[in-house]
């Protein structure tokens, strides 16, 4: 699918060309300056209506950009949601802060972000957060007075994933704009042009051939409501915005479905508008990237920019100054710990793009775009690599760790809704062609293939493909994990364990895979074999309440009662708000007045049942458990009255 737009040639120049050559306007901005921070998941360069007119209108956005500096070469430095946003709100590269991928990182308290620099010079601050990649517990939440993450209960077993659509997302954060009194900085963040791609009408209907586009207008809608409140109440003269993806989204260019593989312009190439009061509309083709919004914050507040950031303010590129740091850096490493892929690391200088593989790709952005033409034959490779490993280590920090023991890892099944799972490097030695991500993509396609056909009911051919590509690549835990799972989907429950326990044989000590086992062990009433793996995950997963969760449940069908509770209670240490431990502890009360005949059991079962409820009052279980709860206490009062 050719689909790319072509570097520079877009309809904004048509209108704003005139300026080109026009000092950028250092308006003076009031003291109290708000900053309104927004970030659209997975949204691509050419589904900005201004930037490109081929596929979405998005009039709302467009008319921002008319009153604002638009970077046309504008890069996200990671492929994945908590990477990019914790390079934005860092102004760091993950080669510094160390978060490098979504399952197994959380940013380290130590790393100071812009909510904190704002917040110590008296900022309100809030965000409001469209998708669980970004929930408080991974580290993001600092310096943040309210952190609205509120996406709703996951059924760890149910696909699609939970999210919260822009409407929801938006509404919070304009009560929370429109009552405030001083200076305040917000950070809001609407996931729905993410896969699976699901607009509301009408933008279902109008964009019934491109979805995605439609979750883009829909986006836009939304955000119209937002600007429209900031322009009744003046906000809009006293608010710097600016607006931004996480990364882009691949639609069969290079053969990549979707994002987090390849490091492409399909995937890093990303809108960036930033509009400040009295700035005048202008395009600007210098090359820009994610954390160069942290410095120019500082430099439009008139603050200083603190010396650990590693980019640049934009301000300059905005007269015509060249960048001062010539080089802009990205990497994508999910695959390196998922498949043990060869790292795939990268920077773009200029026109030129160098991406470090064991096959190296170097491209002409300005002549070939669509980067169909890998002219690394002609560059001089050595000298690429040697200024890679320059800037490498000219960003290097002391970094987040990997949490390979699982003591700061994700909820899996939620991650793995998304198609996200973590693995464990074993290379020792260099890779060679072989961990190339250009050799493991059809590996990687043959994976997506084989589940399709499981979801279309040709589960045999489904099983044997799996089953075949974990002979091929033992390293990669996402193809041992989708086996167990279409296994268990088919009812071979046995073969699904033995499908994990392979899996664990071949990635020892894997916190997904163990975590895995034990709550396939838990679905299949064999508690007290979930136990081992459970107790083993949970105690590598301190931060996780899922893994405590299912510990609980684990022990309370083993009969434990004691421990079933103290996990319970751990997991709501952790999130006092997850619904599905309000659920179980009220089974538990329930089966702890079977087993005594004690009423004040099903008291407390009934309060839990109705915390639950407060949550989501349609939740079948609980709502079934309260009702039965009730029949009980009902038939012992009716049955006092009756021998009075």
């Amino acid at each position: 699918m050719k689909s790319y737009i072509t570097r520079g040639r877009f309809p904004l120049l048509l209108f704003l060309g005139c300026l080109l050559s026009a000092p950028a306007l250092r308006a003076s901005l009031p003291k109290d300056a708000n900053v309104l921070l927004i970030t659209i998941d997975t949204l691509r360069y050419d589904r900005i209506g201004i930037l490109s007119d081929k596929y979405v209108k998005t009039p709302r956005i467009d008319a921002l950009a008319r009153q604002s500096l638009v970077f046309t070469n504008a890069y996200a430095q990671s492929t994945l949601t908590r990477p990019s946003h914790t390079n934005i709100l860092t102004g760091t590269t993950p080669l510094y802060h160390g978060v490098s991928d979504n399952p197994g990182f959380k940013l380290e308290s130590r790393y100071l972000t812009l909510t904190e620099y704002l917040k110590e010079r008296a900022y309100r601050t809030a965000a409001f957060i469209g998708n669980f990649i970004l929930d408080a517990r991974f580290g993001l939440n600092k310096g943040f007075d309210l952190y609205n993450d509120s996406n709703g209960d996951q059924n760890v077993d149910e696909t699609p994933f939970v999210e919260r659509s822009a409407d929801q997302v938006v509404a919070p954060a304009m009560d929370w704009i429109a009552g405030q009194k001083s200076k305040w900085f917000c950070w809001i963040h609407l996931f729905d042009p993410h896969d699976p791609y699901a607009p509301p009408e009408p933008f279902k209907t109008q964009y019934q051939n491109d979805l995605y586009s439609g979750e883009v207008a829909f986006v836009d809608a939304q955000l119209g409501r937002l600007f429209d409140l900031l322009e009744k109440n003046g906000e809009m003269r006293k608010t710097i915005i600016i607006f931004t993806s996480d990364h882009g989204e691949a639609f069969g260019e290079k053969d990549e479905i979707r994002h987090g593989f390849f490091a492409y312009n399909n995937v890093l190439h990303v809108p960036l508008i930033l509009y400040y009061p009295g700035s005048e509309p202008k395009t600007v083709g210098t090359n820009a990237c994610h954390i160069d919004i942290f410095p120019t914050v500082c430099e439009l507040l008139e603050i200083p920019i603190p010396s650990v950031l590693q980019g640049e303010s934009l301000l300059p590129l905005a007269d015509g100054k060249d960048r001062q740091k010539a080089l802009i850096y990205f990497e994508s490493l999910s695959p390196h710990f998922f498949i043990d892929a060869a790292p795939l690391y990268g920077f773009i200088r200029g026109d030129l793009k160098f991406i470090d593989q064991p096959v190296k790709e170097v491209y002409d952005l300005n002549a070939d775009p669509l980067e169909d033409r890998n002219i690394a034959s002609s560059a001089d490779i050595p000298q690429l690599v040697k200024e890679l490993d320059a800037l490498k280590k000219s960003f290097k920090g002391a970094g987040t760790k990997q949490d390979l023991e699982g003591k700061n890892s994700d909820i899996k099944p939620l991650l793995e809704s998304l198609g996200y799972v973590s693995g464990k490097p074993t290379k020792t030695k260099g890779y060679g062609i072989q961990d190339d991500l250009k050799t493991l993509h059809p590996l990687m396609a043959q994976l997506r293939l084989a589940v399709e056909e499981f979801e279309s009911g040709k589960r045999e051919a489904a099983l044997k493909k799996l089953a075949s590509i974990v002979r091929i690549r033992p390293s990669y835990v996402t193809a041992h994990s989708a086996l167990a799972d279409a296994y268990f989907k088919n009812k071979q429950t046995d073969l699904a364990v033995a499908a994990l326990k392979d899996g664990l044989a071949k990635n020892p000590d894997n916190i997904h895979l163990t975590s895995r086992l034990g709550t396939i062990l838990v679905m299949t009433k064999k508690y007290k074999d979930a136990i081992g793996p459970l107790e083993d995950a949970a105690n590598r997963d301190k931060d996780n309440p899922d893994a405590f969760n299912y510990l609980g449940l684990a022990y309370m069908g083993a009969g434990d009662f004691k421990f079933a509770q103290k996990n319970f209670e751990k997991a709501l240490k952790l999130d006092p708000d997850m619904i599905p431990v309000f659920n179980n502890l009220g089974y538990m009360y329930m089966a702890l007045f079977v087993k005594t005949n004690e009423m004040n059991y099903i008291d407390s079962a009934i309060q839990y049942f109705d915390r639950a409820l407060k949550i989501n009052p349609k939740l079948p279980s609980a709502l079934k458990g309260k009702a039965a709860a009730a029949k009980y206490k009902n038939d012992r009062n009716a049955s006092a009255e009756h021998k009075t």
